[in-house]
Parts: C-alpha cells; structure tokens; sequence
C-alpha cells in the first residue's frame, strides 16, 4: 500500500494559536472558497516526499536516523498568495545554514529513494489556507507589519519564530472530513557541534 508522505515541523501550541488568529483576520482578503487549514494541520513542511511503498518507508526511516538533525529557528514574517499552489502562507526568507542542510538533506534522501523531489528551491512556510486566489491587498506579498499597519491584523504577530525540538514524519490521508496530516515517527533535533 502506497502511503503520501512529507517530512515536516510542528509549530507549538501557542504558535497554533496564534495561526488561528492570523487565519481569521485574513479571511476577509481571500475569495471566499479558500480553505482554512485546520489547526492540527498546520506545519512546516521540510520536504514532500510523494507516495512510498512500505521498502521506501523501511529505507526512509532508517535514512532519516542517519542525518544530521541540527536544531535551527526561522522567522516567519510575511504574508504571501502563490497563485499557482493557490496557497496562502505565512512564509520568511531568511534561512539558516542548520535548515538549509537539513533542506538539502531531506532532497537527497528522496532522490536516493526515488521519492517526489521539489521543483522549487526551499522556503520555509506555513500554509494558512488552500484554493486561495489572490484578492484584495494579498495581490502581492505583504510583511506582517504592512498587514498590521494596514489595520488587517492585530499588532499581536509582527513574526512568528519556529525553533522545533523534532522533526516529524507526516502521513497525509484524505478522510471523510478532507484531508487529515498524521505523525508516523519523530526525531530528536540536536544542538550542533559548535553551539556545545
């Protein structure tokens, strides 16, 4: 059996939150179709890995003990609609060398695999609503500060900062109640070498 697999990050339960918020106060700059991800949804994803056969899984999980995990943070501080994707995220641009080798990592783990491999450079990003078209001021991508100088959203979030403790391995399934984002396994992230 076939399973749709990504490697991702939680935000914490505050951050959650927090999303939930900004998720309210830009409903009213999207088309009305967009879809509100749901708060046990929400995530960082590293890499999206595609469908895997049970042998990939097996290699996956044993690829992924072997990587480096460093820990890392990444700001989040801007708001952007990718048209293509209709996405609407919550996105940042700056990343630092812990992620961006855990990014390069995760890549070449799935090509290794034969698992779906990103057209995209990474970006770190948290998908707040999908069908989303642009509408409204979103018709370019706008900092969390424009949007609260603009009086969209509270001044509560100018950023959001991720500093996850595991990286997780998502499921992803399409249930009754649309699609649903499952942990299957974590890993400890660990202080790099130098910071010890």
């Amino acid at each position: 059996m076939l399973q749709r697999l990504f490697l991702g990050f939680a935000p914490t339960s505050i951050q959650r939150q927090q999303l939930l918020q900004l998720q309210q106060s830009l409903r009213s700059q999207l088309a009305p179709n967009a879809n509100a991800v749901t708060q046990n949804n929400l995530h960082l994803t590293l890499a999206f890995l595609g469908l895997a056969n049970p042998t990939q899984v097996t290699q996956l999980l044993d690829g992924v003990d072997k990587l480096t995990k460093p820990k890392f943070s990444v700001t989040l501080d801007s708001i952007a609609v990718w048209p293509k994707a209709q996405v609407c995220c919550l996105k940042g641009d700056s990343i630092s060398s812990e992620l961006a080798l855990l990014a390069s990592q995760a890549q070449d783990l799935a090509q290794k695999l034969q698992l779906h491999l990103s057209e995209h450079p990474f970006r770190p990003h948290i998908s707040l609503f999908r069908k989303a078209k642009p509408s409204g001021i979103l018709v370019r991508e706008l900092t969390l500060k424009e949007l609260v100088q603009q009086k969209v959203i509270q001044a509560s979030m100018l950023e959001l900062t991720l500093a996850p403790e595991q990286l997780h391995l998502y499921l992803s399934t399409n249930g009754g109640r649309g699609v649903e984002y499952q942990i299957l396994h974590s890993w400890p992230l660990e202080q790099p070498e130098s910071a010890q």
